[in-house]
């Protein structure tokens, strides 16, 4: 039984679907068939239920465990040997929020390279829940993103922090405020026991409730008895940070992913208000807890700690 194999395994696990796990593997569907019969041969039994998608038979379960357990000791054994012999190579698999990958990572990924540059990175976008869950089956190296307090086998390194502002264009305010009353000057810029009147007028896009942000805006509704008018529902940041600044509704955001994802002229015609009682939530580097962390993960993170994003 090879590793190779073993990898080809695991990932046609993850798909469910020959075609698709050798477009990952980059090999053809008969080499892929070809590994999971010796596999299965070796095992003395059938791994995977031949049906669309396909299935994982019992013995393919627990051959999976064993199969995942398995590679990152291999993977961690390559790391320790790759420190002591001083070799600063290898492959760097990191895991973020898509929107926080793309304000996050390219100017850190540069900078490393600029010292490291025999190394090579797989970049893995996706939920933080999905993203914890591929970084303790070993998949990933590291996640940047938001944490609970503690999470069992992983260790944490604080990053940055986030606070989360109510977000409106200036076009949209002037609508909502015109010949009701409201002088736009007045409005308290700070959110102190509840929502503004005005507000209660305001059309808002929000994230899904799964989300940091859809969380947190969620939370900061109830806490206030507020009960936003919702335009639009979106899981994607980015298309509501657009809408907006295009005046379609207010939202609740990370300054810092707002001032990083607009372009310096559009942020500058938003209003931004803030909560009295500050919302901040800590982004953080997750890794796993093992014996010993490989070295260039602790060189990955101090360089991206020297750039640590501000708000705009």
């Amino acid at each position: 039984m090879n590793f190779l194999s073993m990898d080809y395994f695991v990932m046609l696990a993850q798909e469910r679907n020959f075609t698709r796990a050798a477009e990952k593997l980059h090999i053809t569907q008969q080499t892929l068939s070809a590994h999971i019969a010796v596999l299965e041969k070796e095992a003395g039994s059938p791994l995977f239920l031949r049906r669309v998608p396909l299935e994982l038979t019992y013995a393919g379960k627990v051959f999976l465990r064993y199969a995942q357990d398995i590679r990152k000791d291999v993977r961690a054994l390559q790391q320790e040997l790759n420190d002591a012999a001083q070799n600063e190579a290898g492959e760097l698999r990191i895991g973020t929020a898509p929107l926080r990958e793309k304000i996050l990572l390219p100017g850190v990924i540069t900078r490393f390279l600029q010292q490291y540059p025999l190394v090579r990175f797989t970049l893995t976008e996706a939920s933080n829940r999905v993203l914890q869950e591929k970084l303790l089956r070993g998949e990933i190296d590291l996640v940047i993103a938001g944490f609970p307090k503690t999470v069992p086998g992983i260790e944490l390194i604080p990053y940055y922090e986030e606070e989360f502002v109510l977000l409106m264009s200036q076009k949209l305010l002037a609508q909502i405020t015109a010949g009701k009353g409201y002088c736009r000057k007045d409005i308290p810029r700070r959110i102190t026991a509840d929502f503004p009147a005005v507000f209660r007028e305001c059309p808002f896009l929000l994230n899904d409730k799964n989300s940091i942000a859809g969380q947190i805006a969620w939370d900061l509704f109830a806490e206030n008895g507020f009960s936003p008018r919702i335009r639009i529902k979106s899981d994607n940041m980015e298309t509501l940070l657009e809408l907006c600044a295009e005046g379609a509704g207010a939202m609740i955001c990370s300054e810092t992913l707002a001032g990083k994802t607009l372009d310096r002229s559009r942020f500058a015609e938003m209003e931004l208000f803030r909560f009295a009682d500050p919302v901040k939530f800590t982004i953080s580097f997750g890794c796993r807890r093992e014996p010993h962390r490989w070295s260039l993960l602790d060189s990955f993170i101090e360089t991206a700690l020297a750039c640590k994003p501000e708000p705009s």
